[in-house]
């Protein structure tokens, strides 16, 4: 079955207080077959997202999934374990799982991306936790 989901029919949330997220498709531990868009079972989700120019996220992380970022326009400052980086269009950042990010807006207008996110498994999970030293 094809799944074809566009970001303006979708809701949007409000993530890390100044980002605007649209969820286009989740799975993993929300995998249900009833609602079309909670179709993958290998990812946890796909999100096309949206900061505010001299916005950022605060830093945090997530000890069950690793993301994927890939910038489609803008420039900011991505900052994963305390090495900050300049990003722009066109780059993609892999963030492992447990490890602190950080996302920063430092162009004009919005920093437009898309988050790709799978899960771990669940033995990774508590190794990374205290590999990392930390609880995401």
């Amino acid at each position: 079955m094809m799944v074809i989901a566009n970001w303006r029919d979708v809701p949007p949330t409000i993530v890390h207080d100044f980002g605007i997220d649209y969820k286009l498709l989740k799975g993993q531990e929300f995998y249900d077959s009833e609602i079309e868009n909670y179709c993958m079972k290998g990812m946890l989700y796909v999100a096309y997202a949206m900061l505010q120019e001299g916005k950022a996220y605060e830093a945090h992380a997530h000890g069950d999934h690793e993301e994927v970022y890939y910038i489609i326009s803008g420039s900011g400052e991505m900052t994963v374990n305390g090495e900050c980086r300049k990003i722009r269009d066109g780059d993609a950042v892999f963030i492992p799982a447990g490890d602190t990010h950080s996302i920063a807006n430092t162009g004009t207008g919005f920093l437009v991306f898309l988050a790709f996110s799978a899960q771990i498994p669940q033995e990774q999970q508590e190794n990374n936790i205290v590999e990392k030293g930390e609880k995401a």
